[in-house]
């Protein structure tokens, strides 16, 4: 199974990125047994941040850790151009797509190789079964994707369609089970992003409680900064969940 992490990023009070801190986190993130890091998604506000920021944490993710593990979230061609360049493997918002026809020219634009995030938020077009069959048919379906908002049979759905060489992260982790029974390769999960120590271990049942009990604390939370603020609480070395 798949642990996929969508990464944090530290800044000072002034705004700017908080390097030090960034390096040590990741550095802890290496330790874990997570399968990848997702640098610049909406967990850490990515999509609001400028196409610099997100390159700086491309950079200084590879200086710390290597590529093998990463994938960068782009939201603009730049960011794609960026991530290749830097060795990391991009993961593609689909954003802003019309149709399937707007989706099928992106993916036949992408590097290979490509991973995807669908998400509704961001586009009325999202990666559907059909989408997939038609990428497909058409040889342009990129390697991966992490899919948000979707139910268990639609993920069946999809890994008939995409075959067993494609790679599916199901973008929630309130039935990790469920979504490995119905096709998931693994998981996508904020609740494990500030790195828990100690840190759960592959075990499913375990990992689903571990998620389970983040997971409550962020309900408490109201709005998403909210939660993302929670979220930075609790990867400081005083809180409770470090073990401190």
């Amino acid at each position: 199974m798949h642990l996929v992490l969508p990464a944090l990023t530290f800044r000072t009070p002034s705004g700017d990125i908080d390097r030090p801190t960034t390096a040590e986190y990741s550095r802890r993130a290496a330790r874990t047994w997570a399968h990848r890091f997702i640098l610049s998604g909406t967990t850490t506000g990515g999509h609001q941040t400028s196409e610099a920021d997100r390159a700086t944490v491309v950079e200084l993710w590879t200086e710390t850790i290597g590529v093998d593990r990463l994938t960068a979230c782009c939201w603009t061609p730049a960011d794609i151009t960026h991530a290749t360049a830097a060795g990391v493997v991009p993961m593609v918002v689909l954003r802003d797509l019309t149709s399937d026809r707007d989706a099928l020219n992106l993916f036949a634009s992408l590097p290979r190789p490509s991973y995807l995030f669908s998400h509704p938020e961001f586009s009325p077009t999202t990666l559907t079964p059909q989408l997939a069959a038609a990428a497909q048919t058409a040889g342009v379906l990129p390697a991966a994707a992490k899919v948000s908002k979707v139910r268990p049979d639609t993920i069946a759905a999809l890994r008939t369609e995409t075959g067993p060489n494609f790679t599916l992260w199901d973008g929630t982790a309130r039935h990790i089970a469920e979504s490995l029974t119905a096709g998931a390769d693994g998981i996508v999960t904020a609740p494990l992003t500030h790195l828990p120590d100690p840190f759960p271990t592959d075990d499913v049942t375990e990992l689903q409680a571990a998620i389970d009990a983040a997971q409550d604390h962020l309900d408490t939370q109201h709005g998403r900064g909210a939660r993302t603020a929670a979220l930075f609480a609790m990867a400081t070395p005083q809180h409770p969940s470090r073990g401190a």
